[in-house]
């Protein structure tokens, strides 16, 4: 069986982790949702260097919308690696070690 399953499992169990996990999850599911909405400004992006507009937008205004955006991603990035901080730990001693 697949360890990360068994530690989900044992950690279902648990209501502290349990409300840790959810959090998480929670994260990870806002984190997937800015990455489908970078993949739309990136495109409409492209799109309205070329045509001009898009969806009633300039070119200048897909980049600022990006970069207000970027903020935002960078801001849950740093979070969900400062919550899976033990994790990387691990992962980078199993690579380095």
């Amino acid at each position: 069986m697949n360890p990360m399953v068994e530690a989900f499992e044992k950690a279902v169990k648990d209501p502290k982790l349990r409300k840790k996990l959810k959090i998480k999850a929670f994260l990870s599911l806002l984190l997937l949702a800015g990455f489908i909405g970078v993949i739309l400004i990136t495109i409409g992006t492209v799109i309205a260097s070329k045509h001009g507009t898009f969806l009633g937008m300039t070119h200048i205004d897909f980049l600022k919308l990006r970069a207000k955006y970027g903020f935002l991603m960078m801001s849950l990035i740093i979070i969900h690696l400062i919550m899976n901080r033990s994790i990387m730990k691990r992962e980078l001693q199993l690579l380095f070690g």
